[in-house]
């Protein structure tokens, strides 16, 4: 029987990427979005893909799309969680309320998934939960520092949701991507108060993107495809090595800055 497997957000992007890349190998694809009119209209002519609506916010349609894909294809043997968005501008620019959101769509939304995935998985005692996360959780960037924050949330989450299910049969992993050529940017949201104070923010980042390695979506979600269900799967996959290049140097920048004052470190003992 062919596996199958649940995508979030998949009218655009990665998700859609995703989406013909299962098909393609001979996946069950439910792929999942929250206006299913934005469906990429080559869905509908593979038989083995479902579109159907989800809105990773709505704790009810999660459960309906999860029991729709168990009441077509029998089984659910892996979930892609791509659905999320950036939120821009410097932190003193963004108001409380999208801070919330843009936590409730990129973390919550994956906890929310994740509930209503694992009581299935559980009970076949098998199952591979992918989470999308981003190099910028690692490095945080400026007039994108709450997207960042939220992508370190996911990270945290992935790595101690891993340890709580491995004993369960499911396997977790953490996909972390860097800059893509797709509808990313023109999808972010804006900032609530723009202020001039943070020109130079926004060039500093519009140079950093300038310079940016873009990644080939299609390999890259090859890549995700070729580790889903595997016996041994990666807990962390970095996709583009530009992003694996930045966030190397992050990590030796953090530990020459521990030892720089681990003596004042020590004094705390």
């Amino acid at each position: 029987m062919s596996k199958t497997v649940l995508i979030t957000g998949a009218s655009t992007g990665m998700g859609e990427a995703a989406t013909f890349e299962y098909a393609r190998r001979g996946w069950n694809v439910v792929a999942t979005m929250r206006d299913t009119a934005k469906a990429n209209p080559t869905f509908v002519g593979l038989d083995n893909v479902l579109v159907t609506r989800l809105d990773v916010t709505d704790a009810e349609s999660i459960e309906r799309a999860v029991k729709e894909t168990i009441q077509r294809f029998k089984t659910l043997d892996a979930v892609l969680n791509n659905a999320g968005y950036a939120q821009l501008g410097a932190v003193e620019e963004i108001s409380a309320d999208q801070v919330r959101d843009q936590f409730e769509t990129n973390v919550v939304g994956i906890v929310q998934v994740a509930q209503a995935v694992l009581p299935h998985m559980r009970e076949q005692g098998s199952g591979h939960i992918i989470n999308i996360g981003s190099m910028g959780g690692h490095v945080s960037l400026p007039t994108m520092a709450v997207y960042c924050a939220s992508k370190s949330a996911v990270q945290n989450l992935t790595e101690g949701l891993a340890k709580e299910v491995r004993p369960l049969g499911v396997h977790v992993t953490l996909v972390e991507p860097a800059g893509y050529s797709t509808n990313f940017t023109a999808n972010s949201r804006k900032p609530a108060a723009p202020l001039d104070a943070y020109v130079p923010a926004y060039a500093a980042m519009a140079d950093f993107s300038a310079h940016a390695v873009r990644g080939d979506l299609a390999r890259s979600m090859a890549a995700v495809a070729d580790i889903t269900g595997s016996d041994e799967p990666p807990l962390h996959l970095a996709v583009n090595s530009y992003g694996l290049h930045l966030v190397r140097g992050r990590f030796a920048e953090l530990m020459d800055e521990y030892a720089r004052w681990e003596r004042v470190t020590a004094g705390t003992d």
